[in-house]
């Protein structure tokens, strides 16, 4: 399928959409939970042995150890939800805010910023990074770390064909679809 015209998609985004992406982007496709479960496996390893080893006081060593081990991993996580709350209201996101509006084409996409002295960007298809269809809305990355989101509903285009549009233009080897459906 070849796009014939453009597709215009003036993003509205809200809260929700933006914390869905932020968890996916930080804990699922960057995988920022490996170093801290690993770190938590580490002490928890420590905490069995001090145990294990039944000397005095090994049952304070290895509640210590499980403290810390457990502990700073839930910190960790915390911290970056409380960042992406704090990120979202900084943006006053509420209910949903006009952000940006992404045009499609056949050689390249240009997203256009809603805020003052903005240039538009143009992204040719060949340097763009990857997208992924998640439910409700698709995550365009026009390099591995700057993504643009697209919510379900908001183009001049149905939501099928902005997807056929990007497979096409991107290439099927750079798109993914969730596991846990689209709609």
């Amino acid at each position: 399928m070849a796009i014939r015209k453009e597709i215009v998609i003036p993003v509205k985004l809200d809260e929700k959409t933006f914390r869905r992406f932020a968890r996916f982007d930080m804990l699922q496709l960057r995988r920022m939970w490996v170093r801290p479960a690993v770190f938590a496996l580490i002490f928890c390893a420590f905490a069995f042995v001090a145990l294990w080893s039944r000397l005095p006081q090994s049952g304070l060593i290895a509640a210590v150890l499980l403290v810390v081990g457990l502990g700073l991993p839930i910190v960790y996580i915390g911290m970056f939800l409380s960042q992406v709350n704090v990120e979202a209201e900084k943006r006053k996101l509420g209910k949903g805010k006009h952000v940006y509006t992404v045009v499609l084409r056949n050689q390249d996409f240009t997203v256009v910023s809603n805020q003052k002295d903005s240039e538009a960007v143009t992204v040719a298809w060949k340097d763009a990074a990857q997208a992924f269809r998640m439910r409700g809305c698709i995550y365009l990355y026009a390099t591995p770390t700057k993504a643009f989101l697209l919510p379900n509903g908001q183009s001049n285009a149905t939501d099928d064909a902005v997807w056929e549009t990007i497979v096409h233009c991107l290439g099927a080897n750079k798109c993914r679809v969730s596991r846990f459906g689209v709609r």
